[in-house]
């Protein structure tokens, strides 16, 4: 602050120099300065115009109604202005020169400066007195005559490029330090200005110095002098030294151009939110996995396509995000797409910060982790099914072996007394060798038919039987199948008048999810499912419905087929015959039974009697 306001001194005292009066004004026309020469006649009217706006004395006073307009304008291009104006002092004809100069360090002001030419002539109006105040305020002048094709350059310039006096005298000296590719840009920028095609002449380019480096400059000028026929003969102006914002600006080109191509070739789902919870940029990948287009995201907030359970689910880390207590958070989220499809992702958030420590915007990094969870699931349900299979195997060999005990002993008996018949020739005779042999083969016969009845009871009874609730049971398969549920849209109905049964949950788990995937699996496309779950007890037999309104099975082509291996009923679908199959082996086994009705396009009920 100190550098400024002993820059804006040094300009004033250098101004003072060779001028009556140095005003300084605000961006709203305020006189918010003004600074006399010793002994300026002007000296008595600083009461007069201090503190007011140009337009508030313009009426009484004709300097100040000329520039007015003129001000503005200077505030608007950064360009200066020149006017001549004369007046009556003592009886005496006065001729002012009025230079508006937006040289000032602070941008919001500039300096109207009066010059009193009563000791020069008109041609000395354009010697400028002002070019010293211009280096001191870190510009390099220059003045180009172009009636003799000579240049000019202030010192403040020589020491910007580091030419010394005489090295650079005509224009084409000058042209040839710059850079090939901006003469062609200058030269036709300062073209438009001389013709009066363009009202200002302004242009950035880079400049070569005495090292052989090259500087980015920017160029501005204005014409001071025409001749009669109003073609221009001198064009001054300053050059101000803007390599180091060039610099920065292509270092933020880069940064941008690298910062974009991450954002939009990256293989994972890249966006950016806003702090209110709009969308303000996303990649290909985020809308390739909500199927919406660009423009579609950023007009909708991240609720619109978030899983309505997983809405607020992360408010409590933004909040931590906000107060800073951590950097970035990752969790498991749900999205919806256009078409409704559950997708699962793995969603890491961070927050960025303005230069003034204020949240900007979140950067969202979302990894689809849809095709994961499924194969998850489904690993889940088929260490189920093996552990299933593997509790019946063991149970089955266990109870073989105690069936191999209870043959070899109670068919023994029988067939060893019809050997022992046939082998005693002459000890019965045929009537009594046959009576014999028919009383052994009605024990044998009993002793099959028991049998038979304990093999079901025994390959059976070791199995463990649980305290099982449906309705538990169907929500945790509606909980692992539930994003193909809310893709589908799928409303489960309950008629539960039994909740709970005596049965190994294994199974039960198992016969419930076959017959509920099916019905997911089998919808029709253009109707909303429904699926009906329902227990009943009749006559102390408990029987279990899942009826759904799906597309049906064909029961006059299918009928005998329906249960058997490696069945399919419907094509295109991906169904390999199995899960009926399983479904009623392991009914059977604990002594039940499944039945089906079915319409072709109207659904389907299962039946299961416990």
């Amino acid at each position: 602050m100190k550098n400024i306001k002993d820059r804006i001194e040094t300009i004033i005292y250098t101004l003072l120099q060779t001028s009556e009066r140095v005003i300084e004004v605000a961006r709203d026309h305020t006189m918010t300065r003004i600074c006399d020469r010793e002994n300026s006649p002007l000296k008595l009217t600083v009461d007069k115009y201090l503190g007011k706006k140009i337009a508030e004395v313009a009426g009484n006073d004709n300097i100040f109604a000329q520039c007015d307009s003129r001000v503005e304008q200077c505030f608007i291009s950064g360009q200066n202005d020149f006017l001549v104006y004369r007046t009556n002092i003592n009886n005496s004809s006065t001729a002012y020169s009025i230079r508006i100069l937006p040289i000032h360090p602070d941008k919001n002001l500039l300096f109207i400066v009066l010059e009193n030419l009563a000791h020069y002539g008109e041609s000395e109006i354009i010697q400028d007195k002002w070019k010293l105040a211009l280096d001191a305020a870190g510009d390099g002048m220059w003045d180009m005559n172009l009636k003799d094709n000579t240049i000019f350059f202030s010192d403040k310039w020589k020491e910007i490029f580091g030419y010394n006096s005489g090295e650079i005298v005509t224009i084409s000296d000058w042209t040839e330090k710059v850079y090939p590719e901006d003469l062609v840009t200058a030269e036709a920028n300062a073209n438009k200005y001389l013709s009066g095609a363009s009202p200002i002449y302004s242009t950035e380019i880079r400049y070569k110095c005495k090292d052989g480096t090259y500087k980015w400059i920017l160029s501005r000028g204005i014409i001071v002098s025409k001749n009669e026929e109003g073609s221009p003969l001198r064009f001054i102006g300053t050059h101000t030294d803007i390599h180091k914002r060039k610099l920065a600006e292509e270092e933020l080109k880069i940064s941008k151009e690298t910062f974009a191509n991450s954002f939009n070739y990256s293989g994972t789902g890249k966006a950016l939110l806003g702090l209110g919870g709009n969308w303000i940029e996303v990649n290909n990948i985020i809308c390739k996995l909500t199927e919406y287009t660009k423009e579609e995201l950023l007009k909708l907030h991240y609720r619109d396509i978030t899983y309505p359970d997983d809405v607020d689910m992360d408010v409590e880390l933004i909040k931590k995000l906000l107060t800073k207590e951590i950097p970035s958070y990752s969790v498991e989220k749900r999205y919806v797409s256009k078409t409704r499809k559950v997708v699962t992702t793995l969603l890491t958030v961070t927050l960025v910060w303005d230069n003034m420590d204020n949240p900007k915007y979140f950067v969202c990094d979302i990894v689809d982790m849809t095709r994961k969870k499924e194969l998850n699931n489904e690993i889940s349900r088929k260490n189920i099914e093996l552990e299933t299979t593997s509790i019946n195997l063991m149970n089955t060999i266990n109870q073989l072996e105690g069936l191999n005990q209870i043959v070899a002993h109670n068919l023994r008996g029988p067939a060893g007394n019809i050997k022992m018949i046939s082998e005693q020739d002459g000890i019965f005779d045929d009537k009594e060798a046959l009576t014999m042999i028919h009383e052994s083969s009605i024990s044998l016969l009993n002793n099959l038919d028991l049998l038979l009845d304990l093999s079901q009871i025994k390959l059976n009874k070791d199995i463990q039987y649980d305290d099982c609730n449906f309705q538990d049971i169907v929500n945790d398969i509606i909980k692992q199948s539930q994003g193909i549920i809310y893709q589908k849209n799928v409303d489960v109905i309950f008629h539960l008048r039994v909740q709970n049964l005596a049965y190994p949950k294994i199974y039960l788990e198992s016969i419930l999810y076959n017959l509920i995937s099916n019905a997911i699996k089998y919808s029709k496309e253009d109707t909303p499912l429904k699926i009906t779950i329902s227990t009943s007890n009749i006559n102390n037999v408990i029987q279990l419905s899942v009826k759904d309104n799906g597309l049906g099975i064909d029961m006059e082509k299918y009928r005998d087929r329906v249960f058997k291996l490696n069945q399919v009923f419907h094509q295109g679908y991906d169904s390999k015959g199995i899960g009926l199959f399983i479904t009623k082996t392991q009914i059977e086994a604990i002594g039940g039974k499944i039945e089906v009705t079915s319409k072709l396009n109207e659904g389907s009920e299962f039946i299961v009697t416990f």
